[in-house]
């Protein structure tokens, strides 16, 4: 291949279901019903690095020079490290969307969708009982209505240290084919010196770690089934007993330049007693015993919500590829 010639570019396409989501009722806060808890990840970082922006530029002088640049600074709360918990819901939920043909909740400004996937629309107050939404609406929320799962800002396990880097600027794709999702490759990095249509970056390196809580209310078991899946956790293979990082999920920013593969590590369960509702959570759920079978249960039991075909399609393209990312502009 030559210089001057672009790499493949790394996103993947899931295609949208010719069938219309699966519309329904959404479960409302009244009461208690079905699975309500917490479960507590670890987050790894598997890509060379993880960058999760803050909105807010910095300065350094790069080495070798005398002026000083901007850079884009890592997210932090209380000068502390920190991936918003909102960014890792609005992750986690695209890739649940695919999973179970929901509508199209986001989209580019110039990209059409079917109107079968049309974002579903929002809840007016007092009309809870008649809404219906698509599978990730009513799991996720929508405007009125409050959804049943979040997660909590993810925090340093460890000392992390940062460090910067240079890539080259970036553009949205041109066409639209679907589900666009972005590839895990290998990261190219750049030389450190100032250069006109590139941009420095604050990341943190791979193997980093980081502690987030997943907050669920009334889930029915195929519901959280199809979440665990959106996680990119599946049965192991080989290994029944085992609970297997089927794929990584992307988080923050830079994912075109190879950036942001994680993979979700569950350490712990705690359930909400159906029979004491108020009393489990004062005292913050149940530890649950044989966390690894109760997940696989829950991955088992996902009935007709789980879309095979796009199960598929993450299994073969959002797996860690050996092939170089590319690093020039496009």
């Amino acid at each position: 291949m030559s210089p001057q010639q672009p790499g493949p570019k790394p996103f993947f396409w899931v295609a949208l279901d010719k069938a219309k989501p699966p519309k329904g009722r959404p479960h409302l806060h009244e009461r208690f019903s079905g699975l309500s808890g917490r479960i507590v990840f670890q987050i790894e970082v598997l890509s060379q690095y993880l960058y999760v922006g803050s909105g807010i530029l910095d300065l350094f002088t790069p080495p070798g020079e005398k002026l000083e640049y901007a850079y884009y600074a890592f997210a932090r709360r209380n000068g502390q490290l920190v991936i918003p918990g909102t960014g890792i819901k609005g992750a986690v939920r695209g890739v649940y969307e695919a999973l179970t043909n929901s509508c199209v909740s986001q989209r580019g400004r110039d990209e059409r969708m079917p109107g079968s996937h049309q974002a579903c629309q929002g809840i007016k107050k007092g009309e809870e009982q008649q809404a219906v939404l698509c599978p990730a609406c009513r799991l996720f929320g929508v405007t009125g209505y409050r959804g049943r799962v979040h997660f909590t800002d993810a925090t340093p396990i460890d000392q992390i240290q940062t460090t910067r880097i240079k890539i080259s600027d970036l553009w949205p794709p041109r066409q639209s084919k679907g589900r666009k999702f972005y590839q895990s490759r290998r990261f190219q990095s750049l030389d450190m010196r100032p250069k006109k249509s590139h941009r420095y970056l604050e990341v943190v390196s791979k193997g980093s770690r980081f502690e987030t809580t997943l907050v669920f209310e009334n889930l029915e078991e195929a519901e959280m089934g199809a979440l665990l899946h959106a996680l990119g956790l599946g049965p192991h293979p080989q290994r029944p007993d085992e609970v297997d990082q089927a794929f990584p999920i992307k988080l923050g920013g830079a994912k075109p330049r190879c950036l942001g593969s994680v993979r979700f590590v569950p350490q712990d369960i705690y359930l909400v007693d159906a029979t004491d509702p108020l009393g489990s959570l004062v005292q913050r759920g149940r530890l649950l015993d044989g966390l690894t079978a109760q997940l696989r249960q829950w991955l088992k039991n996902v009935g007709s919500l789980l879309d095979q075909k796009a199960w598929e399609s993450f299994l073969q393209e959002a797996k860690p590829k050996n092939e170089p990312c590319p690093k020039e502009v496009y």
